[in-house]
Order: structure tokens, then sequence, then C-alpha cells
């Protein structure tokens, strides 16, 4: 049987997309609940899923092709890694704030923890990226949607983050 050579190509480039989502992925997105997401940390992610495809079409980076022509390429959208980061990290937070993870976590969340007050400028926390990715401003308010499940659920697959995100 003929194959002609775009259908082969494609066939193949199916089959490396494949082993990127089954097997490279989730290796690069192990305890990524943890992460706080940073300008810097967002870009380094994207940056190896950009890498990933470039690896897997045996683009050299001498070619001097941009990411959107790689993307176009790949037939994809858009960068699909941070926003499974993002989904994963939601899914655990309404995990933990409706305590269903035991107190303990629960506990260091709200920093009921006795320790001193670090000195210097207050840095990025966990709970930041869930603040800017809902909308809501206030912990009391994101805890209360979180205890409504189907209220998260809708809120987590609604919520896009943007590739440049404001600090808090």
């Amino acid at each position: 049987m003929y194959v002609h050579a775009d259908e082969l190509r494609q066939n193949r480039l199916f089959a490396r997309q494949t082993h990127l989502n089954c097997y490279v992925y989730p290796v690069a997105r192990y305890a990524c609940e943890s992460w706080t997401l940073n300008d810097d940390l967002s870009h380094r992610i994207n940056s190896f899923e950009q890498w990933c495809y470039r690896r897997m079409m045996k683009i050299k980076w001498t070619d001097k092709i941009s990411n959107e022509e790689v993307l176009k390429r790949i037939k994809g959208k858009e960068l699909c890694l941070y926003n499974s980061v993002k989904k994963q990290k939601m899914a655990f937070a309404g995990h933990v704030l409706r305590g269903s993870s035991g107190k303990d976590l629960l506990d260091v969340l709200e920093g009921k923890l006795n320790s001193k007050l670090s000195q210097g400028r207050p840095r990025r926390m966990w709970l930041d990226d869930i603040k800017s990715w809902t909308g809501l401003d206030t912990y009391e308010k994101i805890k209360k949607l979180a205890n409504d499940r189907k209220s998260w659920r809708a809120c987590s697959i609604t919520c896009q983050p943007s590739d440049r995100e404001e600090e808090s």
C-alpha cells in the first residue's frame, strides 16, 4: 500500500505528540501543584514546550524559524503545557481549600504556623496565583467558592491565565 509523504509525516508527528503528552509532559509537571508561577517560571515552561516541539520536528536553532511558525507546523493553536500546569494547580487548590486533604495542609495555607516574619519585600505566594486566576481578591471568597465543587470546577475551566501576569 502506497502512502503519501504528507500522510506519513502527519502520522509521525501525531506519534511524537502522543509521546510528548504521555511521557515527557507528566514528568515535567511533576509536583507542579506546589509551584509559585511567576513570570520567569511561566517563561521557562513555555520555552521548554517550544524546545520539545523543535526537537520533535528536528528544527535546528540555526534554521531561524519563529515560534509561531513552529506552532503552525504542528497545527497547534497555542502552547498547552502552561495551561495544564494551571489546571492541575487549580484542582489541587480546590482539594486543599475544601479541607479534604487534612487539617495540616489547610493550616500551612492559612499561615497558622508559629514563625517569625521574614525581612524584605513580600514574595509572591502560592495563593497569589489562585487569586489572579479566579479574579477574587480575598482568601475567604476563594475558600467559599472552593467549597462548592461545581462552581470551583467551572471557575477552573473558564479562567485562562495570560502569558504575562501582573505580580500581586
